[in-house]
């Protein structure tokens, strides 16, 4: 008999949006309101922009969105940040699940809008393993990263080394001006390659099945991505499972896109 009618392992891998979705930040988006015949500046929060960028009522400082988000281009703010919204547990509803992620060394990729550098966002993600983690989970993430991976080493390095295997991808990193949205679905297919391509070099008697999770709290985004893998991802990769899950309502909200 077929192995696989006997039991199912499941290769998991992971992509999470970061503001909002893993962290709440205090980075803030500069914007412009319309109060009467004028336009009065005022920063948002991610989540406030996320809602309201469409509003005629706002419009980007000089209508340009590289004013809008000046903030951002500092790296010792952005970690800054970080250090500052674990220390006031500002975690959003993602947290919990990217911790888990982690602890269980799984194959993660970072997608988001900001314009960081993947060197600055995996000194985010050493951040928050460092101060948000007991040694019982850091010797459980460790102990599966050495189950997962043939990474040696004392324990800091194998962390790094794990670290660095994972995925980052800032979609603005290099050009402001971008549809994110659009970048964020390419950005996710391009992980859903790796994570094949991965996948295909493995023991199929350790794994023998593959899914792939996605948060962001933006809907824009969540649309785009279910719309991608429903009409193209799941032809391009039938035997992957799609799993959405929208943190857009500050919770989780689950959406299966394609399962085998």
């Amino acid at each position: 008999m077929n192995r696989r009618l006997l039991y199912e392992i499941t290769m998991k891998a992971y992509s999470f949006d970061w503001d909002d979705n893993i962290l709440h930040m205090d980075t803030m988006v500069n914007m412009e309101k319309k109060e009467g015949d004028n336009w009065t500046p005022v920063k948002l929060s991610t989540s406030e922009y996320a809602e309201l960028k469409e509003d005629p009522s706002y419009r980007y400082p000089n209508n340009n969105i590289r004013d809008a988000f000046i903030d951002f281009d500092n790296d010792d703010i952005f970690l800054q940040n970080v250090e500052d919204s674990i220390k006031k547990r500002n975690f959003a509803p993602s947290f919990n699940d990217f911790k888990e992620a982690l602890i269980g060394a799984r194959s993660i990729s970072i997608i988001t809008a900001r314009p960081q550098s993947p060197e600055t966002l995996k000194k985010g993600v050493k951040m928050i393993i460092d101060n948000s983690f007991n040694e019982e989970e850091i010797g459980n993430m460790v102990e599966n990263i050495e189950d997962n991976y043939d990474f040696t080493g004392q324990l800091d390095e194998i962390i790094e080394k794990y670290i660095e295997s994972n995925y980052y991808y800032p979609v603005s990193f290099k050009e402001r001006e971008v549809d994110v949205t659009k970048e964020k679905g390419i950005a996710l297919d391009d992980f859903v390659k790796k994570t094949i391509h991965a996948f295909e070099k493995m023991d199929k008697d350790k794994y023998n099945k593959i899914s792939v999770g996605f948060s962001d709290d933006d809907v824009d985004n969540i649309k785009e991505v279910v719309k991608k893998i429903d009409e193209v991802m799941s032809k391009l990769y039938p035997d992957v499972e799609f799993f959405i899950y929208d943190t857009s309502e500050k919770g989780k909200n689950k959406v299966i896109v394609h399962t085998t």
